[in-house]
């Protein structure tokens, strides 16, 4: 059963689930409230959100690293690219029934649908996530920062040029109450900038600091790792706001080690005292391994930067929300209807699933964040093979319903409810759900293209799947689809030489 797990389509229609209008002041580490909460709100890099904001799962939050390796010519291995790193990079809205200002939203939605790779799939639904917050009077909290930078010779020339260009656009989105730190670690770990207030007067002094990053030595992850969450408990004594430790490298986390100085023990010991940690990638490969274990740890988030163009626009236009946590612990049970069987979930690492039998499937988010994208987990039904004759469904009804609790950040008591996923006509889905099947058949072709190429030397296979793929985005008319569709035809045309099919 498990082993055939590997599509799901998206379908998404709104049912609000929280009731609390909560703001920003809410979002306030629940430790270190002031009285007058409205004191901790403070203006800083603003930014417009035009349709209300929406909410993403942690681990990976992009699929830059395959989508690059592509573009240089490469063929990428299957596990450098995830599904919840994919759905990341896009707005996935549902058809909003009920305007709700909790501080976070579920809502739910089903269609029939056809999945590359996956014939026996009839249905998508989609688990859609968005936030009440209003974008035009939200702030985020200050920010304590911690940067662990990795300075050993391997970052020598453009990967250190690309993580203090990083540095310095964080730097220039920080405003008077934030504060920035910076440990580097090659052969040794020391602390490079105490913690330092990102005042105007201090920026200066911050930004010679990050000029003078220099590389050299070889690479002990774990100890710097180590030095910067000292540093960031000992900081978050006297900080009123949030605190987070940022590391950037090009070496591969050894997320086998989970012993308390390894890299998982040392982030999950930083979750419970309420820090988190964004990893970001230069140059790396990072794979699905990695985003699966960031994503199991409260507070984690995973960002891979081939180039600076990218790193400015995340930087420039999400650093508030990709540091921002709306809720914790979220339990997920969906029971299928009768006559349908659960065969996929897509938005969450495989190994975070618990089967229940062929119609129930549990699942755990650690964290969700505030984001300007909606986002979405999708699920796949297909017929009971024992259900005879099929059953067909009406157009309202619940192709599943969904049992779930979560805990939002600055509340100790669990919200529980209860979520359907009705059935809509696809031309009736919402966007979220039309463009989630492209993606869900997307992610799971490029698996199958790259496993049969790389791993099973089926060139045909290959070429066959990704000329579905090609002709899949060919069709569609959503131009927020257009870098799909470039990569798409790059391999395309790369795997049409390898086969023998020509251009």
């Amino acid at each position: 059963m498990k082993a055939s797990i590997s599509h799901i389509y998206a379908s998404a229609a709104l049912v609000s689930l929280s009731s609390a209008l909560v703001y920003a002041s809410a979002i306030s580490s629940p430790e270190k409230k002031d009285k007058d909460e409205d004191k901790d709100i403070v203006v800083l890099s603003p930014f417009t959100v035009s349709s209300g904001f929406g909410a993403t799962p942690g681990g990976a939050k992009d699929a830059r690293f395959f989508r690059s390796s592509v573009e240089q010519g490469l063929f990428p291995h299957p596990s450098t690219i995830t599904a919840e790193g994919l759905f990341s990079e896009y707005d996935l809205p549902l058809k909003t029934r009920v305007k709700s200002k909790a501080l976070l939203s579920l809502n739910g939605e089903a269609m029939p649908a056809q999945v590359l790779t996956r014939p026996d799939i009839r249905y998508l639904a989609q688990i859609g996530f968005s936030s009440g917050l209003d974008p035009a009077t939200w702030h985020r909290e200050p920010l304590n920062l911690v940067a662990v930078v990795d300075k050993s010779g391997s970052m020598n020339g453009k990967p250190l040029d690309l993580v203090k260009a990083c540095l310095l656009k964080v730097l220039s989105q920080l405003g008077p109450e934030d504060q920035m730190a910076i440990v580097l670690y090659g052969d040794r770990s020391y602390v490079h900038l105490q913690p330092t207030s990102t005042s105007e007067r201090n920026k200066e002094d911050i930004e010679s600091a990050i000029d003078a990053i220099v590389s050299a030595g070889s690479t002990n992850m774990e100890e710097g790792l180590r030095m910067g969450f000292e540093l960031a408990r000992e900081s978050q004594q006297t900080f009123k706001g949030r605190t987070r430790v940022m590391q950037f490298t090009d070496e591969r986390p050894n997320v086998g080690d989970t012993s308390a100085g390894g890299f998982m023990g040392l982030m999950e010991a930083g979750s419970r005292d309420g820090i988190g940690q964004t990893t970001i990638g230069v140059g790396v490969q990072f794979g699905a391994e990695l985003a699966a274990k960031v994503s199991s740890v409260r507070g984690g988030n995973l960002f891979f930067f081939p180039n600076a163009a990218e790193m400015e626009k995340t930087f420039g236009d999400e650093l508030d929300m990709l540091v921002t946590e709306l809720a914790y612990d979220m339990d997920l049970v969906v029971h299928a209807a009768p006559g349908l069987r659960l065969v996929g979930v897509y938005g969450i690492p495989g190994e975070m699933l618990t089967w229940e039998g062929e119609r129930d499937v549990r699942f755990h988010l650690s964290t969700l964040f505030l984001s300007k994208r909606r986002g979405a987990i999708y699920l796949a039904f297909a017929s009971d093979a024992g259900d005879l004759p099929e059953r067909s469904y009406v157009e309202g009804r619940p192709l599943a319903s969904v049992d779930l609790s979560y805990r939002e950040v600055g509340r100790n008591a669990p919200i529980a409810s209860k979520l359907e996923l009705p059935l809509v006509t696809n031309s009736n889905a919402s966007l979220g759900l039309q463009r989630g099947r492209i993606l869900v058949s997307e992610y799971l072709a490029l698996k199958r293209a790259m496993t049969a190429h790389l791993t099973e030397n089926n060139q045909e296979q290959a070429y066959w799947t990704i000329s579905e793929l090609h002709g899949l985005l060919a069709e569609t008319r959503d131009s927020s689809l257009k870098k799909e569709r470039a990569m798409v035809q790059g391999l395309y045309r790369s795997l049409s030489k390898l086969s023998g099919h020509g251009e």
